[in-house]
């Protein structure tokens, strides 16, 4: 049991409770965030991105985080995926809480049991699809042999197995994300966390990134959608919305 349980029930809550405030009842928490804050700037200068947050996602989900631009979606990402810390609040991932690990461990963490889809792809422009693909193997150790091997079969499944010398350039958008997605399974990861991953393609290779997604989520991923677009969202089995960085 993560820790955060003993502190929520300090202050009277329980893990229901929690779960409440996303409107489900919890099974297995993968994901467990209580009274997070993101504050950037101090003072009169402060800007509250993330406002006292308690939610739960569980193992296996498809969750939709929905909200405009700039209601602090993206923040709460990057807090999930421990690419921040929080001003203040507890977050745990996968039994971890994160105020207790240093960056080493949270990098570790990071590369083992999460993988990261972005709006803008983040292909390394010098790099090969292959090579792309490849890298988070190459901060894992894994043999050389091995990662291309496994590079390659992640690209013939996403139906990209002729590009593999191509550069990111000579892709069309479509193309790249699914390179994106091809990396963020390389180290076979229990959470996919996706900022806006339709959001600088055409509706043909849009649907197709997120028919991966759901592919993904029937293979026992869990998958944590971020997106400004209600008609994506309607299609996760759970919405959290998000209005002035706070769940309503």
């Amino acid at each position: 049991m993560c820790l955060i349980n003993l502190l929520l029930k300090k202050v009277g809550l329980e893990r229901s409770i929690t779960a409440g405030y996303t409107g489900h009842i919890m099974t297995e928490a993968l994901i467990e965030l209580a009274h997070v804050w993101k504050i950037f700037g101090e003072a009169e200068a402060a800007t509250v991105a993330v406002r006292d947050v308690s939610l739960t996602i569980d193992k296996g989900e498809f969750v939709a985080i929905m909200g405009a631009s700039g209601s602090g979606k993206s923040t709460l990402m990057y807090q999930i995926g421990i690419l921040d810390v929080p001003t203040r609040g507890e977050i745990c991932i996968k039994d971890h809480r994160i105020s207790e690990m240093d960056e080493n461990e949270r990098a570790r963490l990071r590369r083992d049991v999460l993988g990261f889809v972005f709006q803008q792809f983040n292909l390394v422009p010098t790099f090969t699809v292959l090579e792309n693909v490849e890298v988070p193997m190459v901060l894992r150790n894994v043999d050389e042999s091995e990662r291309r091997e496994r590079a390659k079969t992640l690209l013939d499944s996403l139906e990209l197995g002729h590009r593999l010398d191509y550069y990111p350039n000579q892709l069309s958008g479509g193309q790249q994300q699914r390179v994106a997605i091809a990396r963020a399974l390389a180290n076979d990861p229990e959470i996919i966390l996706a900022d806006e991953p339709t959001g600088n393609l055409d509706t043909k290779s849009g649907e197709m990134v997120f028919d991966i997604l759901t592919a993904l989520h029937d293979q026992g991923k869990t998958i944590v959608l971020v997106t400004h677009d209600p008609n994506l969202a309607r299609r996760a089995e759970r919405t959290i919305r998000i209005q002035d960085g706070a769940v309503v």
